[in-house]
């Protein structure tokens, strides 16, 4: 006889799998010298986790193109022996493995930016072509800092980090500033000018559709 398994079982299950390798991910990668912290964010239809880390390549990993890269050796040997993920680089096969299952087909992203390492886990399938950010919902995207709704008015027109940090009266960046440009970012209110390059020099930032609406609301 086959033993009968419910579907909340199975979704405990995999959700367990699935917060491990995320958990484990931040632990073992951080770069521990950085004064950011490790952010932990739970939205209506998504969750993201993100990390400051030691940049070893920028865009987005899949399956596909995962090169394992151990940034904290000891701690991921150590993880490793507690039994807290299998091996390097499982988390990226476990999670795109496991999340469609848990999620009904949605589709995890794991992508390494200026500001660190983030991974978004939607908790629905994306509707649009890589719209892991569109269905956020908009009761969130309103509670707004006074920096953010400051950076949102600077950017009529695209602006650099220098430009930006000497219209908010910073002579220098931040952790207010960084915090703020990284929410920003995390909810789709403002874009890179060339996100193929996030570090590039001329690198700028500018009001993506829901950035601009939120900023003729708040107008």
């Amino acid at each position: 006889m086959t033993p009968f398994i419910s579907k909340e079982i199975c979704a405990l299950v995999l959700g367990k799998k699935i917060f491990r390798e995320a958990i484990s991910n931040i632990i073992s990668h951080r770069e521990y010298t950085h004064g950011s912290p490790a952010r932990l964010i739970i939205y209506k239809d998504k969750i993201i986790l993100d990390n400051p880390c030691t940049l070893h390549y920028v865009g987005r990993i899949t399956p596909e193109n995962l090169v394992p890269y151990a940034r904290n050796p000891v701690i991921c040997r150590f993880m490793i022996q507690l039994g807290r993920f299998d091996q390097l680089g499982s988390g990226v096969t476990n999670i795109h493995k496991y999340l469609p299952l848990y999620a009904k087909g949605a589709t995890p992203v794991f992508e390494e930016t200026q500001h660190g390492f983030r991974l978004t886990m939607p908790l629905k399938p994306s509707t649009q072509n890589d719209g892991v950010h569109d269905g956020v919902h908009d009761g969130v995207h309103e509670h707004l800092s006074a920096t953010e709704l400051k950076i949102l008015q600077f950017l009529a027109t695209p602006k650099s980090t220098p430009e930006l940090l000497e219209g908010l009266g910073y002579k220098t960046r931040t952790r207010n500033y960084e915090t703020a440009i990284r929410r920003l970012l995390d909810i789709s209110c403002i874009e890179y000018t060339i996100p193929e390059k996030p570090r590039s020099k001329n690198q700028k930032y500018r009001l993506a559709a829901k950035g601009r609406t939120l900023k003729r609301r708040h107008q």
